[in-house]
């Protein structure tokens, strides 16, 4: 795995340099590029592309008025600055926020190849888990009850929860509280599945056989695909089956 940087962030590659075939990968909150590592280690002819949510994996990170918009407008600076189009993106949970920005404020579509949106956040349901709830916590309360986060995650009887356990205890506690209130301002209403239905032609929407949807299909606008015995986190709960259909995807077999 290649490190690289660009101003405030970090990313992960599985080749040393930018190749024009090139997927970005946005994963979702509290989680790390180390819970990829699998895929990265496995595609060779595909550039993949992680970068560090703000304040995660131990990465330093400044508090911003808007974390996720500047870090969307820092991506779009490197995607421009490599030369980088045609590019696929494959986003997670909060991770599929970022692709909406980009195209929304920063990139025409010639930057744009398909979309791959896996449980991405697109309206307010995507937030009523923890999200919404770490959201509602004040500045003063959040350190107790990222704590207490911590701690269920660690002793939990489902391995995911642990799993998840190993990359949120590296996160910083104070960006991950604005990320969740940003998360919540961002997914209010339907605008983000909006712009997902209407800008974003070529896209499929994944999820996990397990996991709970609260709007019907047709909503989305776009193909769907199951990832069989998994819910949100199928990269902890089932890597195989997860691997399998990342690479179906990213290759176009679908």
């Amino acid at each position: 795995m290649y490190k690289l940087l660009f101003k405030d962030i970090v990313l992960y590659s599985n080749q040393r340099n930018i190749s024009k075939k090139t997927l970005l990968f946005f994963y979702g909150l509290g989680l790390s590029s180390n819970d990829f590592y699998e895929i990265l280690k496995k595609n060779k002819t595909y550039q993949i592309l992680i970068p560090e949510l703000p304040g995660h994996n131990s990465t330093s990170y400044s508090v911003k008025k808007d974390c996720i918009y500047s870090f969307s407008n820092t991506i779009h600076l490197f995607i421009k600055s490599n030369g980088i189009k045609n590019i696929t993106f494959f986003s997670h949970s909060v991770g599929g926020i970022v692709p909406i920005l980009l195209f929304k404020f920063f990139l025409k579509k010639q930057y744009l190849k398909k979309f791959i949106n896996y449980e991405g956040n697109l309206t307010f349901h995507d937030t009523e888990t923890i999200t919404k709830r770490a959201a509602g916590y004040t500045k003063k309360e959040f350190p107790i009850k990222f704590n207490n986060l911590l701690n269920i995650c660690k002793n939990s009887d489902e391995m995911s929860l642990r799993m998840w356990h190993k990359s949120l205890k590296k996160v910083n506690i104070s960006v991950f509280h604005k990320l969740t209130k940003e998360t919540v301002k961002y997914s209010d209403g339907y605008n983000l599945l909006r712009f997902f239905r209407i800008f974003f032609k070529d896209k499929i929407y994944v999820y996990g056989s397990k996991s709970k949807l609260n709007i019907p299909f047709y909503y989305y606008g776009s193909k769907r695909l199951k990832i069989p015995n998994c819910g949100h986190f199928s990269f902890y709960e089932n890597i195989y089956n997860f691997s399998k259909q990342f690479n179906m995807l990213i290759f176009g077999k679908w």
